[in-house]
């Protein structure tokens, strides 16, 4: 028997419409083998030529055309992704030299010059574009040489010698030498020459062995004097026939010569003679690295408001000092960089008005402060609370300072203890005398807001305030100077060394010193003393907690805040190395690695 079974008939069957196809089908192969033949035959190359390639689209279906232009797409896209993958990975962006940027700077400038130029004004900013010292601050808040090439410490720390670098000059092309350095610390130290300071410098004795050394001479010692050595140097071949009287009027205080990286190139005035600006340009004698940025404009304003309208109209690039009510309105092509600063503001206590010197009254007021709530209704959540003279990342700083915090009831039991009652009105009154006094503070919308919120503060437990305000370039003339007030808000900066002798010691409380609170604190004073004379950090440390524990306690100030400056500037303008400086005008210590501009090259 067959092993395949029939196929069905009906598979069998052949209908004559499948004959038909099948012998179409077939002349249809037999024409294209023809065809095929007969190409064959006149050309034997199996690859088309150019010319033939040109009927490649006539000769090729929809769907073939279809499949072309989708293969085409992804090689190209393909092709792309590994240029641009090839392009990150070997090509980066660097800065580039030229360029000019317009700082906005509020205030009137009167010295370009480190020596009278005082802390936290328009002069501080400037001359950090114009002088060196013979140390800097870095990025990471490190005290490095400058124009110092080295420097050594006795065994006692009683006496530093200091080598220059080689071949440094001066901005006119003269060279910077050892005799420089002695005249500007000698000047400094001079009472006649007024320099605000002259407290720290005053008991130094300078020597200069050869050109290129400078012997520092300590009356104690002072582990953390390398810090003071950031103070601009001047050219004494320049200044030395100036006396005390014609120093603060030389028209080098407006016309400098310095070594910093840019140098002075014109000074821009108004009819009336009043400076409106600088223009400043690299200087290409510069010994440290090279500046990106070939001009620096500076444009002068009377207060903050005209110079964020300045801002906002591109009439300047950059402006410093930006506070919550104006980062809103700041427009958008500007960003805002947050600096951490070493500021503590507070209100600081003047005892020789009597009734600021009762200590119970102080712990009160300052008990009716609430501090975060000022910071979050006040200053846009701007800053951080502090509650005594050390930062928290400084030595000696514990959380014990924190301990006399808000507590109204307690307030009002110390002044009701006191004797001072309240009458009808909600004042409070010993006798016949009100509980009044007056708070003084800088006409900025900052400093303004967060007296206006202490003064509501201490109006709740009964006290009577008084705001005066005054003008940024006033405020140390008529106000700080001569310790004009009874109580006045203001911010203090610590030195890098985080040393606050010059900030708290009852000997630093007339000009041309920086202590603000004037209270006699006899331990506090013996506590600095320590501290600043030992070099084991140990003993530094408790030196300073006990200070720290002191002024809490007797309240010679209510440390309200520590601060932030807000720089607005344009978002073509990079090279910020670091987010925390010390003061306000260190935000140009970096200033030669600014740059607007940029250029590609291949790693």
């Amino acid at each position: 028997m067959p092993t395949d079974s029939p196929r069905p008939w009906w598979r069998r069957a052949t209908s004559p419409l499948k004959k038909f196809s099948d012998r179409r089908e077939d002349t249809a192969s037999a024409a294209q083998a023809d065809d095929r033949a007969l190409i064959f035959s006149l050309s034997p190359q199996r690859i088309p030529s150019g010319k033939q390639l040109r009927f490649l689209p006539r000769l090729l279906s929809a769907s073939e055309h279809r499949i072309i232009r989708i293969s085409t797409t992804v090689a190209i896209l393909a092709a792309l992704a590994l240029v641009s993958h090839t392009l990150q990975r070997h090509i980066v962006s660097l800065p580039a030299d030229g360029g000019t940027m317009t700082e906005g700077i509020v205030g009137v400038p009167q010295y370009l010059n480190p020596i009278l130029a005082r802390p936290y004004t328009a002069d501080t900013d400037l001359s950090k574009l114009l002088f060196r010292g013979l140390f800097r601050i870095d990025e990471h808040l490190n005290v490095v040489p400058d124009l110092a090439n080295s420097i050594k410490a006795s065994d006692d720390r009683k006496t530093y010698t200091v080598t220059l670098k080689p071949n440094l000059h001066w901005s006119d092309g003269s060279v910077i030498t050892a005799n420089d350095v002695r005249y500007t610390f000698e000047t400094v130290a001079d009472a006649s020459y007024q320099s605000p300071y002259q407290s720290v410098y005053k008991s130094v004795g300078v020597a200069t062995p050869d050109a290129h050394t400078v012997v520092f001479n300590l009356p104690a010692a002072n582990p953390q004097f390398p810090s003071t050595l950031t103070l601009g140097i001047v050219p004494s071949v320049l200044w030395h026939d100036q006396t005390p009287q014609s120093f603060p009027l030389a028209e080098l205080n407006v016309k400098p010569v310095g070594s910093g990286p840019y140098k002075f190139q014109s000074v821009t005035k108004d009819r009336t003679g009043n400076i409106k600006g600088f223009t400043f340009v690299r200087n290409k004698l510069f010994a440290g690295a090279r500046p990106h940025m070939e001009k620096i404009n500076v444009k002068l304003y009377l207060d903050q408001a005209s110079a964020v309208e300045a801002l906002n109209s591109d009439a300047i690039d950059n402006y410093g000092n930006i506070d919550a009510a104006d980062m809103e309105n700041v427009l958008k092509h500007r960003q805002l960089r947050h600096f951490a600063l070493s500021q503590l503001t507070g209100t600081f206590f003047n005892e020789k008005n009597a009734i600021l010197k009762i200590a119970d009254l102080r712990k009160a007021l300052a008990m009716a402060i609430d501090r975060e709530k000022i910071i979050r209704s006040t200053l846009g959540g701007v800053g951080r609370p502090a509650y005594g003279p050390l930062l928290s990342d400084q030595p000696g700083y514990t959380t014990d300072a924190r301990r006399m915090t808000t507590n109204i009831d307690q307030a009002n039991a110390l002044l009701d203890s006191a004797g001072w009652k309240l009458d009808d009105t909600g004042g409070r009154k010993k006798g016949t005398q009100v509980l009044h006094f007056s708070l003084t503070t800088v006409d900025d919308p900052s400093y303004v807001a967060e007296a206006n919120a202490v003064i509501t503060a201490w109006k709740s437990i009964g006290v009577t305030v008084d705001l005066k305000t005054i003008t940024t370039d006033r405020i140390q003339k008529d106000v700080i100077k001569p310790r004009a007030y009874d109580a006045l808000l203001f911010g203090q900066i610590s030195d890098i060394a985080a040393d606050p002798y010059p900030l708290w010691h009852s000997s630093q409380q007339s000009d041309p010193g920086f202590a603000l609170a004037i209270a006699y604190l006899k331990n506090a004073d013996a506590d600095l003393d320590k501290a600043r004379a030992t070099t084991d950090p140990a003993v530094r440390s408790a030196a300073l907690t006990d200070f720290q524990n002191i002024v809490v306690d007797e309240v010679p100030a209510i440390i309200l805040t520590q601060s932030e400056f807000i720089y607005a500037h344009e978002k073509s303008l990079r090279g910020f190395p670091s987010d925390r400086i010390v003061a306000p005008a260190d935000r140009f210590n970096s200033i030669a690695s600014w740059y607007v501009k940029t250029t590609l090259s291949w790693k």
